[in-house]
């Protein structure tokens, strides 16, 4: 004699419990997308920031192989001059009135007579057009006369900068450039080179070797590449 036993229905259905886990799956779901979302939309930026860094390298390399020619075409970056520098007579001119005006204000309360023609060391102010011959020039040249202009730091939206160095203390850094001129040292020192920020007063008159760095989201100098110039 066979004995079949029926299983028990469920009368209950759908329940709280059944719903409060189809709630939590749907919630892991979307928090799981936003944050892919957003990963990929942080990825972009680190891509993009890379992508305009390979391009002035590559720029900056090819430049390398005709700018010490008589016709090159962007003149402020060609090589084989010698930076023009500012005359100390004309100095006074380019003086700002408000800064002018502090100085002489300072000079009072120490009592100091000012000499213009003394040889006191004064350190040069900045000057809104960089001497030719500079890496400063070259670099307006390339922001305001080529593809370069068009190009925007996608973290901050506005045209990347050029800074003396990454920090990672400071996150507004990201996306901006930082190069550095590598100088070899005398045979037989323990450093090959000696690295320094390549600063928009150093002359471009002779061949470079210099390294392209990227900030990264964190701020981190994101290694592009190291070329002549």
């Amino acid at each position: 004699m066979q004995i079949f036993q029926k299983r028990r229905s469920s009368a209950q259905g759908f329940t709280l419990p059944d719903f409060i886990f189809v709630v939590i799956v749907l919630c892991t779901l979307v928090t799981v997308g936003f944050l892919g979302v957003g990963a990929y939309h942080e990825a972009k930026k680190t891509e993009d920031a890379k992508k305009y860094g390979e391009d002035l390298s590559a720029w900056l390399t090819e430049a390398s192989k005709e700018r010490f020619k008589n016709d090159y075409a962007h003149g402020p970056c060609a090589g084989g001059k010698p930076p023009a520098h500012v005359s100390a007579e004309t100095a006074p001119v380019d003086v700002p009135p408000p800064v002018a005006t502090e100085v002489l204000a300072h000079a009072e309360d120490a009592n100091v007579n000012v000499n213009a023609n003394t040889n006191a060391s004064v350190e040069p102010l900045a000057q809104d057009e960089p001497p030719p011959g500079t890496w400063g020039a070259c670099l307006k040249y390339l922001l305001t006369e080529t593809d370069f202009k068009a190009v925007i730091n996608t973290y901050s939206g506005k045209p990347p900068q050029f800074i003396p160095a990454c920090n990672p203390a400071d996150h507004s850094l990201a996306g901006e450039i930082f190069m550095e001129k590598m100088v070899p040292t005398p045979a037989g020192s323990a450093v090959p080179v000696v690295n320094s920020p390549f600063d928009v007063a150093d002359p471009i008159d002779q061949k470079l070797q210099l390294r392209l760095s990227v900030c990264d989201k964190g701020a981190y100098p994101l290694k592009i590449a190291e070329f002549e110039f």
